[in-house]
């Protein structure tokens, strides 16, 4: 009776140590495994160039924007390069600003945005490895950047003033230009359409044909200089005293072309409108061939203008950059 008291005091004993065990454990590894399953989002660094349209530093901009992509091509945190044109009437002349800003990976705003160069403060244009060091520092820190590291040197991009040819002409002393000064203009709602294009190219090697960016961003320069025909316009507009039938006329302009480096696919280049129309994806094409630049052009002016990007016979041979911009970004960027 004595073995058989003891026995189940032993037994008692036991479920009593074991249980709480058997129930806290489970709750505790899952809270474990949860804390480890949240692995804190990354940060996705978004690069902005703005440029004076009416200064003609769109190629100046382009070429920054392929230094910047090719130096970063492999590091996934640089996720994305807008090019903005700017100018009269809607901002003031000579801006060359260059600013970051930080996303998760979820695409949460982290409200961080981040002024890497303003001409207007520097009192010069940035050298293109004073840029890629200032980018270098918010998305890879320990990233080596061979030459661009070392401080002598000069690349030339940092003349001390490259000035501005439109703001030059205005300054001078002409009595009708004057006048236009005096008198208020209303300015033509298109101006405030701001349509956007995003490109979005596989990277691959850097010296491979599967490298998108050179065409990319040769694509970015032909829509780009739609704000050129604009500018020309609003003089025109100005002389003639806000004319209706010179309002009328106002051309369409890409106030943005976003460039999306695709480090995971080879063969991408899909191009948007606003978000929300596919103009071009190379990849549902029948041949292997790549739109015609002023193709592209013509199509992404006829989906905003017209809401689609049907073009008839007529409509596919337009204007492209004159002579001297085609020759400067035949330079920078080759001939496909």
């Amino acid at each position: 009776m004595m073995i058989l008291a003891a026995t189940r005091h032993v037994k008692l004993v036991t479920s009593f140590v074991v249980a709480p065990r058997t129930v806290v454990a489970p709750s505790l590894s899952k809270l474990y495994m949860s804390s480890c399953d949240k692995s804190p989002p990354t940060q996705e660094v978004h690069i902005s160039i703005e440029y004076c349209s009416g200064c003609q530093w769109m190629l100046r901009s382009t070429w920054m924007a392929s230094e910047i992509l090719t130096t970063f091509a492999s590091d996934a945190s640089l996720s994305s390069l807008s090019l903005i044109p700017k100018g009269p009437p809607l901002s003031e002349g000579g801006i060359f600003r260059i600013t970051a800003k930080r996303n998760n990976s979820q695409g949460a705003d982290s409200g961080k945005n981040t002024l890497l160069w303003d001409r207007k403060i520097e009192g010069r244009f940035p050298e293109s490895k004073e840029v890629k060091q200032l980018i270098r520092d918010l998305v890879d820190p320990g990233k080596d950047l061979g030459h661009s590291d070392k401080q002598q040197g000069d690349d030339g991009s940092s003349s001390k003033e490259a000035d501005c040819v439109e703001c030059k002409e205005q300054q001078q002393d002409d009595p009708k230009q004057k006048l236009q000064e005096s008198i208020e203009l209303a300015i033509p709602d298109i101006f405030y359409n701001q349509d956007k294009v995003s490109i979005e190219y596989s990277t691959g090697a850097v010296s491979s044909p599967d490298n998108g960016l050179y065409r990319a961003n040769f694509y970015a320069n032909e829509l780009l200089s739609c704000a050129y025909e604009r500018n020309t316009w609003w003089k025109q507009y100005q002389l003639d005293n806000g004319d209706e039938k010179t309002a009328a006329s106002a051309p369409v302009v890409v106030d943005k072309v976003t460039l999306i480096p695709n480090r995971e696919l080879i063969g991408t280049m899909k191009i948007e409108l606003n978000e929300e129309m596919t103009i071009y994806d190379h990849s549902k094409e029948a041949d292997d061939e790549y739109i015609d630049a002023s193709r592209l052009r013509k199509m992404v002016i006829r989906a905003i203008t017209h809401g689609d990007i049907s073009l008839s016979s007529g409509e596919i041979d337009i204007d492209l950059l004159d002579e001297e911009e085609a020759e400067e970004a035949r330079k920078y960027f080759g001939v496909f």
